[in-house]
């Protein structure tokens, strides 16, 4: 009888310990009645779905770019689209199945992966990955201004997605506001940049090299 891989149960077990107060409505790894009647992952315990939370810092739209990196999985599936390891050179296509995936995020693992217990990238134990940028996307061109504490709008929101994508927790508020400032100063930091909270040219180079 198949049973939970100890992989996605890990998976799941490290988004708790890291958002403890994330909603898990939609969490699950076992295949239901509706999932036994197609073919999934799921009915063998190899995939485990995560709870789209970005309130308590579960948001999908970075995680889901974040785990594809991640060498036991075979495909993800968030938001209407689809990112299949063995067609890595295609990136995200449109998934086009009966349920959307906008409330969650599906994972799936090779088999041979069921025992893997590494960290997940969502992991304090795990460094993150830089996600892949979109075919075709182009590095957005530096606006001309410094953007500091005090800065507001969509810039600034830009900026902070930027750096959610690389794995920082703040919210893409379009406020600089003080966790900003610590998010940008630890990625000068990281860069060898010079580290004074600022976002300016250099800064902007580092955040979308080319």
């Amino acid at each position: 009888m198949a049973s939970p891989a100890p992989c996605c149960s890990q998976a799941l077990r490290d988004a708790t310990a890291r958002w403890p107060n994330r909603n898990r409505a939609s969490d699950g790894i076992m295949g239901d009645a509706a999932h036994q009647k197609t073919k999934s992952d799921h009915n063998d315990g190899n995939a485990f779905d995560l709870t789209h939370d970005p309130g308590h810092g579960v948001d999908c739209s970075t995680l889901s770019r974040q785990v594809i990196n991640d060498t036991r999985v075979t495909y993800v599936i968030w938001n209407r689209q689809i990112y299949n390891r063995s067609r890595a050179a295609e990136g995200w296509r449109v998934y086009s199945g009966s349920n959307p995936h906008n409330h969650h995020m599906h994972v799936s693992i090779r088999a041979a992966s069921r025992n893997d217990l590494s960290p997940w990238p969502w992991s304090g134990g795990a460094s993150l990955p830089v996600p892949p940028s979109p075919p075709g996307a182009k590095a957005p061109a530096y606006p001309g201004t410094l953007l500091r504490q005090g800065s507001r709008g969509p810039t600034v929101r830009l900026v902070q997605q930027r750096l959610r994508d690389l794995g920082s927790p703040i919210i893409a508020d379009g406020i600089f506001g003080p966790k900003t400032y610590q998010a940008v100063i630890a990625f000068q930091r990281q860069k060898h940049l010079v580290t004074d909270g600022i976002v300016g040219p250099r800064t902007w180079a580092a955040l979308w090299p080319r």
